[in-house]
C-alpha cells in the first residue's frame, strides 16, 4: 500500500501521477488542487486575522487530501467490481460521489477566498484570487469527472451531474468576478 496522498511530496505526486496503471489520476488531481486552493487561502485569513476562516481552511484542506485518497480507493474499487458478474453497482456510486464530494468542497473554498480576495489585506489579493480560481478549477474538473463516471457507470440520466455543474458554474462565476 502506497502511503497517503499528503504525505507525497509534490515532485513525487508529480511522478505517481505519470506512471502508467492504476493510481492517482484526474479525481485525486481536483482534490489535491483544492488542497492546495484551501491551503493557499487559509494563508491570506491567516493574514487577515480571520481565525474562523482558518479553521474552517484548514479543514477543507485536510478532508481534500483524504478525498484524493479515497478517489483512488474507489476507483480501484470499481475497476475489480466491474470484472465480476453484475458489474458492481455500489462501487460504481463511490466512483460518483467521490468527485461530488470535491466539488462541493472546492465550491466553499472558492466562496471563501472569493471572500477574502475583496474583503482581505490588498497585499493578499493576488493569493486570494489565485486560491478562488484553482478551487474553482477544480470543481469544475470533478463535475467533469462526476458526469463520467455515471456514463461510464451504465446509467443513463442522473440528477447529480446537473447539481455538480451549477455548483463548479457558481465557483467559476466567483472566481471570474476576480479578474
Amino acid at each position: 500500500m502506497s502511503p497517503p496522498i499528503g504525505e507525497l511530496g509534490v515532485a513525487r505526486f508529480g511522478d505517481v501521477l505519470a506512471a502508467a496503471g492504476p493510481g492517482p489520476a484526474a479525481g485525486s488531481t481536483a482534490a489535491v488542487t483544492a488542497a492546495l486552493a484551501a491551503g493557499l487561502a487559509a494563508k491570506v485569513a491567516r493574514g487577515a486575522a480571520d481565525a474562523e476562516a482558518v479553521t474552517e481552511l484548514d479543514g477543507l484542506r485536510r478532508r481534500a487530501l483524504v478525498l484524493a485518497d479515497d478517489d483512488v480507493a474507489a476507483y480501484t474499487e470499481f475497476l475489480t467490481e466491474r470484472r465480476k458478474p453484475g458489474g458492481g453497482p455500489a462501487a460504481a456510486e463511490a466512483i460518483v460521489q467521490v468527485p461530488a464530494d470535491v466539488v462541493t468542497l472546492a465550491v466553499r473554498v472558492t466562496e471563501l477566498a472569493a471572500a477574502l480576495a475583496n474583503d482581505g489585506p490588498d497585499h493578499l489579493a493576488g493569493d486570494a484570487t489565485t486560491a478562488a480560481l484553482l478551487a474553482a478549477a477544480a470543481a469544475e474538473a470533478a463535475a467533469t469527472l462526476v458526469g463520467a463516471n455515471i456514463a461510464d457507470s451504465g446509467e443513463l440520466a442522473d440528477p447529480r451531474v446537473e447539481y455538480v455543474e451549477e455548483h463548479a458554474g457558481h465557483a467559476r462565476t466567483l472566481a471570474e468576478r476576480l479578474v
